[in-house]
């Protein structure tokens, strides 16, 4: 039985895609929304015009606005909805906050950053598949 859903969240079609596969197929379950602030993802040269804490600001801010939308599209969800908000390395970090918080099911979206940092990354969805200690189900 899937009592605790795991939903990685960034700004991208199929991670709400698959926010809106855990409430469809995991009605009574709790979800928790994680989004991760990948520094990598974010231009060192942005952080030299602005500074470390305005960046760091700003990405707490898009933090909050993908957390109001899950928010929203999970308002007839039966189960509790969480959010959690963490830095670095999305793949580690949701391996990590799965296997913390005993999570049954990570169910993420495939290809969520563009394809030049896919190639120069890797694959966030695919690194938490071979690293996940609980089942992964990746909606494309």
């Amino acid at each position: 039985m899937v009592d605790h859903v795991l939903v990685p969240m960034d700004d991208s079609p199929l991670a709400r895609q698959a926010l809106d596969f855990a409430l469809d197929v995991h009605p009574a379950a709790d979800i928790t929304v994680l989004h991760v602030v990948d520094y990598v993802e974010e231009s060192y040269g942005a952080e030299m015009l602005v500074g470390p804490d305005e960046l760091r600001e700003r990405a707490l801010d898009r933090a909050d606005q993908l957390v109001d939308e899950a928010r929203e599209r999970a308002a007839d969800h039966e189960g509790d909805l969480r959010t959690a908000t963490e830095f670095g390395d999305p793949a580690r970090k949701i391996v990590q906050y799965a296997a913390d918080e005993a999570v049954d099911l990570v169910v993420m979206g495939g290809h969520g950053r563009p394809l030049v940092s896919r190639i120069l990354l890797g694959d966030v969805a695919q690194r938490v598949v071979q690293r996940a200690e609980c089942p992964v189900t990746v909606v494309r």
